[in-house]
């Protein structure tokens, strides 16, 4: 036998701490068998995602649906593999892996294969927040040696994410060009050390010293607060000499598009990747037309990018930052932290 958490759907609606507590539920499950080409995985550790708290109480803002009851949530796991299904597996008991979010997108620039509800964790996918899990052999790659169980798990959904919006778009991120970062979340953070390790250049805004302190030790090359400002795009120009910056990475939503947008050069690319923030409405089609840019939308990366991803943060040693570690018989406090927002990176729970 085994242990999960699950998703038991008594409440829907808007997410709270109180609909987490009612709906996430710790239970003993049976633990599950290979198939041909798959490989069992004792999952030693899973991150959370802003995904994560809408579909624990069903929210409907995501696109993905309601989740089946009794779903095993989260996408983003690390562990090392118990089980193969054949000799002739990639693996061996005993690989320590971490698992892609998504295995249905298998290659390429669009995502005509990608259902809106795809990735564990979400619709009736059960995900890794349970002691075992099974996996495709294509969807894991090798933790990188330095890392640990629970850095490796931080960076499948974050970091591929922001591969994606680097690398998987119609702008290909080279060395010299500017990239405009939002706060301190995982993807955001993400984007600023891969940015940084590209040799871009990168002007990070968040609302506190504290924080402006993290991402200057991380390598940002400006650090501003936007607290109380509704025209930080100013910054991005001037700082750029009036030109705007190659990438702006919009984690927030409805409260910053319309800043993003102005903050993007001519024929730049914004990456719409998060909705933090309530519905707003806002007039973009003038800045985006006159100014020839790109607005794409993007979840995840397809599993050629999440391969691409693990090798550069191999080669480069990228170090994931860590928020909050929590015990596995108090997942649903991790939620609840996630709720609060405010945190430096990611939050994770440790898989025992």
């Amino acid at each position: 036998m085994s242990a999960a958490w699950r998703i038991r759907t008594h409440y829907k609606g808007p997410y709270t701490a109180a609909g987490i507590d009612q709906n996430l539920s710790l239970e003993e499950v049976a633990k599950p068998k290979p198939q041909k080409d798959q490989v069992l995985v004792r999952i030693h550790a899973a991150s959370l995602n802003y995904r994560d708290i809408l579909i624990a109480t069903s929210d409907e803002r995501y696109a993905g649906g309601a989740p089946v009851d009794g779903l095993v949530p989260l996408a983003d796991g690390a562990g090392v593999v118990a089980k193969v299904s054949s000799e002739s597996s990639r693996w061996k008991v005993g690989d320590r892996v971490f698992n892609a979010s998504n295995s249905s997108w298998k290659a390429g620039q669009t995502q005509a294969s990608l259902d809106k509800g795809t990735g564990g964790g979400a619709g009736s996918e059960d995900g890794v927040l349970q002691q075992y899990a099974v996996f495709d052999e294509d969807s894991l790659a090798p933790i990188p040696s330095r890392l640990s169980f629970e850095e490796a798990a931080s960076l499948a959904g974050a970091y591929v994410s922001a591969w994606n919006a680097l690398f998987g778009g119609p702008k290909y991120l080279k060395k010299g060009d500017v990239v405009v970062v939002q706060g301190t979340g995982g993807v955001s953070i993400a984007v600023l050390q891969i940015a940084v390790a590209v040799g871009a250049t990168v002007i990070a805004f968040s609302t506190s010293e504290d924080k402006l302190d993290v991402l200057r030790g991380l390598g940002a090359t400006h650090a501003l607060s936007y607290r109380d400002r509704s025209d930080w795009s100013r910054d991005v120009i001037e700082l750029t000499g009036g030109r705007g910056a190659d990438h702006v990475v919009d984690v927030v939503g409805a409260a910053t598009i319309a800043e993003s947008i102005r903050s993007v050069r001519q024929d730049g690319l914004v990456s719409a990747v998060g909705f933090l923030s309530a519905s707003e409405k806002h007039d973009l089609i003038p800045d985006i037309i006159w100014g020839a840019k790109t607005v794409r939308g993007l979840l995840y990366g397809s599993l050629g990018m999440f391969q691409e991803m693990a090798a550069f943060v191999e080669e480069n040693k990228i170090q994931p930052v860590i928020s909050e570690v929590f015990g596995w018989t108090i997942a649903k406090e991790a939620y609840n932290r996630m709720l609060k927002q405010g945190f430096v990176g990611k939050i994770v729970i440790k898989v025992d």
